[in-house]
């Protein structure tokens, strides 16, 4: 063997165990990054279910007919529940914990035909503001549009 097919043959061996190296380390960067896509894809379902559920709940409690309590006391304490899946988002958590406060007292002032019922009203719609924009500010939907 020749001193120049010596290094033609290591030269090979180097490019495929560069070529192997490279195709695993590219491997592993593309399954790290789809599973991020989705496990960001699945949180951001979430956040959209939770502003239209509360959406939803402040259009019914703020409006003017009648609720019925056995329908809307499970979908409220959904709300409260859903606080606690965003723990991991301080503002969301704590938005949503607000809005809920303020959705029981606004039934609780439909219930019983108090006068307050119209400035919860707006501080209903203030809540459900800072609970929007705390999402926003998880999904960055602010700088999307």
């Amino acid at each position: 063997m020749t001193a120049t097919t010596v290094v033609a043959l290591v030269a090979s061996i180097l490019a495929f165990l560069a070529s192997l190296i490279s195709i695993r380390w590219g491997t592993s960067l593309a399954l790290a990054k789809e599973r991020r896509q989705l496990l960001w894809s699945k949180e951001f379902d979430r956040l959209l279910a939770l502003e239209e559920h509360a959406g939803q709940l402040v259009e019914e409690v703020a409006s003017y007919r009648a609720t019925d309590p056995a329908i809307l006391g499970p979908r409220l304490e959904e709300l409260q529940n859903a606080a606690g899946r965003f723990s991991r988002y301080d503002d969301v958590r704590r938005a949503t914990l607000q809005l809920k406060n303020t959705l029981d007292r606004m039934f609780v002032a439909k219930r019983d035909h108090t006068d307050e019922a119209q400035d919860i009203r707006s501080e209903l719609d203030r809540d459900l503001k800072r609970l929007l924009s705390a999402c926003d500010q998880v999904t960055r939907r602010d700088k999307l549009l």
